[in-house]
């Protein structure tokens, strides 16, 4: 049933999204239901915190490599600066292309 338990967060909201009290409760009520062996719980409990972890981590790299993936397609660099004259540049350019259009 611990299996099952694991799956279902692993491939619903995931276990990042569980904070480790939460994970801590969940354990508590399977332990309480007979689902987890108390001696089982802490080395379960903190089985998933890990995995949660690592997702966390996982999810946080994926997002700052798209990150850095949009920024070099839009040609900015994690150097460039954006400063008032170039901003009021591309809002020009971008008026001008969509009066252009009408």
């Amino acid at each position: 049933m611990a299996n099952i338990i694991e799956d279902s967060i692993n491939f619903g909201m995931g276990l990042f999204a569980y904070s480790r009290e939460k994970i801590e409760e969940l354990v508590e009520k399977m332990v309480a239901k007979g689902e987890v062996q108390r001696k089982d719980a802490q080395s379960f409990a903190a089985d998933l915190i890990k995995k949660g972890e690592i997702q966390r981590e996982e999810l946080s790299r994926m997002v700052k490599d798209e990150v850095r993936r949009t920024l070099q397609d839009i040609g900015l660099t994690q150097d460039a600066r954006l400063t008032k004259d170039d901003i009021r540049a591309v809002i020009r350019e971008e008026l001008a292309a969509k009066k252009d259009a009408e």
